[in-house]
């Protein structure tokens, strides 16, 4: 029997003792790190003419075209995260951007760009149509944008950087460092890092107790590293070395004092002295002297040398005004073609050489929102030469509203040397209702909402010397006419009414009845005048600008002189 107790006993302990030995190969097992290598191709599946696509620390969902050396990204995503600054002509398949003074352009899957017509030659196209899908070259796109990429292989992946602020790094503490596919040391090691080598800091995890930081290393490589491996923190400033290009402008030493000639007829040519002789404070005319011929980019042109002599001889700039207004001529069929926006401006430019003339007025009016980005475009390509040429570049506009979010006034602030606000037509002939053509709350509003847009330093506001006379019939009918500020002040004086001043417009209001109609007028008179430059003046914009010269009474031009200084 006591042989038997030993036999159970001796059977007792080998049990416990296996026990023993399977928990603690169980607890060996269950703490001792997984040393199995998972390899990267296998963990980011990239095909090989691909790349797997870094925007700093997150893996985007595109991946990198790679083509003949060059490395591709869609021009969606690059217009959407990098520089949305590009310009793409679909009916000539070409590339363009605007520089200061450079239109680079490229044509779709050649191997070179134009620098101002002038051929670069490239290892590989720098524009691409795959498939109706446009791609960029991120070396071209690096050009000219505030982002830098670096690329590594097996596998293929492209790390970009354009985000320049602190990033959160550590240092290895130990060579062969760890970095797993997940918070959890089971998990397949992905690289081994080195001691010392930068880990970006993504985010904290844990699990089992164990703490887990998730990193990526400089070259890309996504994953998670134990904390107890890793040295102190440290924060870091990623240094980019792009500079921004600065739009110079072509600006007068003075304020703009700028006064629009109306001149549909050659003859108008010859009125400029007899409207500059109570308009001596005036510094720029603007003749109304060009007009958009075809969609081919031909001009019809009333400008005269002898004008722009005699207009230097008393002291005036001559900013030549080109407009849009003949209904035949469709803006944006001409707009829309890169090739008829370079006819365009080649004229443009030959005609102030040809004439002598100091700068541009750009007056584009009724464009459609599908217009826009073209207009831009063009805007853009003819401040390049402007600049290049020693020619001031103005641009009219309409008071900021919604609907006319496209003429994109914070772009023209950038590009242009001045943006002209018509602060006029508040109501027009066609309005619904008769009312002032720009009270004051109408222009106070038009200078508050264009100085959120763009510095003062690039504003001209542009004011009426004309007003409405409105006619009311007794069924509801409604019409008016344009005046002069003389012929109101004649239209008052025949009519014996006076006018009184009206709080709500900051203008003179007279109302009549005549012929059963009633008839109303708010008046551009000086003491409108005086309330619109104090407000202009308070602005501190760069100057003023009135349509049309011929319509102002002629104690006006002192006046503006006078808040202009």
């Amino acid at each position: 029997m006591e042989k038997a107790l030993k036999i159970k006993l001796i059977i007792s302990t080998i049990v416990i003792c296996g026990i023993i030995t399977a928990l603690a190969i169980a607890l060996v097992n269950k703490y001792t790190p997984s040393e199995t290598m998972r390899t990267l191709d296998n963990y980011y599946e990239v095909a090989s003419e691909e790349a797997v696509v870094l925007f700093e620390t997150e893996i985007y969902g595109e991946r990198a075209l790679l083509r003949d050396g060059g490395i591709y990204l869609t021009l969606a995503t690059i217009d959407s995260i990098l520089n949305d600054d590009f310009y793409v002509d679909d009916a000539e398949q070409l590339l363009s951007y605007t520089l200061p003074e450079e239109l680079i352009q490229a044509e779709a899957g050649q191997s070179f760009y134009y620098s101002n017509k002038e051929v670069v030659p490239l290892p590989y196209p720098a524009f691409l149509n795959i498939d109706g899908i446009y791609y960029l070259s991120l070396d071209f796109t690096e050009m000219v944008s505030d982002m830098s990429y670096a690329f590594y292989e097996n596998p293929n992946r492209v790390v970009i950087h354009h985000q320049w602020i602190d990033y959160l790094y550590y240092d290895t503490v130990q060579a062969d460092t760890p970095i797993r596919v997940e918070p959890d040391i089971k998990s397949d090691i992905l690289r081994l890092v080195p001691a010392g080598e930068k880990l970006y800091y993504i985010g904290g995890t844990g699990t089992g107790g164990r703490s887990f930081l998730k990193v990526m290393t400089e070259d890309g490589i996504y994953g998670y590293v134990q904390k107890m491996f890793l040295g102190e923190s440290y924060y870091e400033v990623r240094q980019s070395s792009y500079v921004e290009p600065k739009f110079t402008h072509i600006t007068l030493d003075e304020k703009v004092m700028l006064g629009w000639q109306q001149v549909t007829v050659p003859k108008a040519n010859d009125n400029l002295e007899q409207l500059v002789e109570t308009a001596k404070e005036m510094n720029v005319v603007s003749p109304t002297w060009y007009r958009l011929a075809d969609t081919k980019g031909n001009l019809m042109s009333l400008a005269d040398a002898g004008y722009v002599e005699r207009a230097h001889e008393m002291g005036l700039q001559v900013w030549a005004l080109i407009d849009n207004f003949d209904q035949e001529v469709s803006t944006f069929d001409l707009l829309v073609s890169s090739a008829a926006r370079t006819t365009l401006i080649d004229n443009m430019m030959a005609e102030a050489a040809a004439y002598g003339f100091d700068g541009w007025n750009i007056d584009f009016e009724t464009l459609t929102t599908a217009t826009g980005p073209h207009y831009i475009q063009f805007l853009k390509e003819l401040s390049v030469r402007c600049r290049q040429s020693g020619l001031v570049l103005s641009v009219d506009n309409y008071v900021p509203a919604s609907y006319n979010e496209f003429y994109d006034l914070e772009t023209q602030g950038e590009i242009v040397d001045y943006v002209i606000i018509m602060a006029y037509d508040e109501h027009y002939s066609g309005s619904s209702n008769a009312g002032s053509v720009a009270s004051m709350g109408f222009l106070k509003k038009a200078v508050k909402d264009t100085l959120k847009k763009m510095p003062k330093e690039r504003i001209v506001m542009a004011i009426p010397f004309y007003t409405r006379l409105w006619a009311e019939g007794e069924n509801g009918e409604l019409s008016s006419e344009a005046l002069t500020m003389n012929g109101a002040k004649d239209v008052l004086t025949r009519n014996k009414i006076k006018a009184e001043w009206d709080e709500a417009s900051g203008q003179n209001y007279a109302e009549y009845k005549k012929d059963g109609k009633t008839y109303k007028i708010w008046m551009e008179d000086m003491d409108s005048l005086h309330e619109r430059m104090k407000v202009i003046a308070g602005a501190d914009v760069a100057g003023v600008a009135a349509w049309r010269l011929g319509f102002e009474s002629e104690e006006v031009w002192p006046v503006i002189e006078a808040y202009m200084e």
